[in-house]
């Protein structure tokens, strides 16, 4: 049975801080350090509220939280749904996976100057991961209303030392868990629902584009070289209404985690599309965020691709 959640922990008989920090860590993979640098508390702060010798007051148990983005929602811990998160990873990852030669316009000038700086430093050895600079994300101009946000998760992963001139494939992976889970679909505010498409994503995202509405599909499928040709797993596709497209399309609502979901922007998803065999995609590098931000197995499967991404691009 699919958790639409992956990330809730936590319950009514175990919410003290001692817990939910020492879950929140096992959770996203990252040590005492990196959870102390993220939040901006001392090592041994942390360790004290794990070990039950410190009681934190709600002020640092916010910071600790929102850090690592999640919330406290009723008597669980749960992903924060902060898709500011998604926006500040692909400032990072974008020049690294995808070429700066397939943007246009005014996204060309703000990025060609990172992915020159940016190539220089992925032309590792291979296997080795490419270093990045915290140049990167210094010319991104992030969404106008989500600035603020943005530069905070930049700061925060820079804190961790995953934005380091040494940072490494593994500090990249970190920070994209960390955008992952910070922005999990099931707790993103926008409209959302699941599709069956008897028929396949690829003729479901046709039948879009036949009908005029405006689409991207998403996933881990939109990260992969075979893209537009492969049929392999169900994506998420960003429309503008999902309720109206269901209505539309005549489609036929399916269990949560059981179809193709269809989810509202909340970024400029629909605004930066890539076009492969009349399919409307994603940039890869939200592609792949936006699977470390998806259900079941996605975000495992997400690691591994996001490894091959960088090597194939150093």
């Amino acid at each position: 049975m699919c958790n639409p959640d992956r990330v809730d922990v936590g319950g009514a008989d175990d919410m003290d801080a001692a817990t939910m920090v020492r879950r929140v860590r096992a959770m996203t993979g990252i040590t005492r350090k990196e959870i102390a640098e993220l939040a901006d508390l001392s090592p041994s702060t942390i360790g004290r509220i794990e070990r039950g010798t410190l009681d934190p007051t709600w002020s640092t148990l916010s910071q600790i939280l929102e850090s690592t983005g999640y919330r406290i929602s009723g008597d669980t811990i749960v992903s924060a749904g902060d898709p500011s998160a998604i926006v500040a990873a692909r400032s990072v990852l974008r020049p690294l996976l995808e070429p700066y030669r397939e943007l246009s316009g005014a996204l060309f000038e703000v990025m060609v100057p990172v992915a020159e700086t940016t190539k220089d430093v992925a032309r590792g050895v291979r296997g080795s991961a490419p270093a990045v600079s915290t140049a990167v994300a210094a010319p991104i101009a992030p969404i106008a209303d989500m600035a603020s946000e943005v530069r905070c998760w930049l700061t925060r992963w820079e804190r961790a030392g995953w934005l380091s001139p040494d940072a490494d494939t593994e500090n990249l992976v970190s920070l994209a868990v960390s955008a992952g889970n910070a922005a999990k679909f099931s707790r993103r505010s926008g409209a959302r629902t699941f599709v069956v498409a008897e028929d396949g994503w690829r003729a479901l995202a046709r039948r879009l584009g036949e009908y005029g509405i405006e689409y991207a599909v998403s996933g881990i499928i939109a990260a992969r070289a075979d893209r537009s040709t492969s049929g392999a797993a169900n994506p998420v596709i960003y429309v503008n209404d999902p309720a109206q497209v269901l209505r539309d399309l005549d489609l036929v609502p399916a269990d949560p985690c059981a179809g193709i979901l269809l989810i509202s922007p909340e970024n400029d998803e629909l605004s930066d599309v890539q076009t492969e065999n009349g399919i409307c995609f994603v940039t890869r590098s939200q592609a792949i965020l936006d699977a470390f931000a998806g259900f079941g197995r996605e975000p495992d499967k997400a690691e591994s691709s996001l490894r091959d991404l960088l090597v194939a691009n150093a």
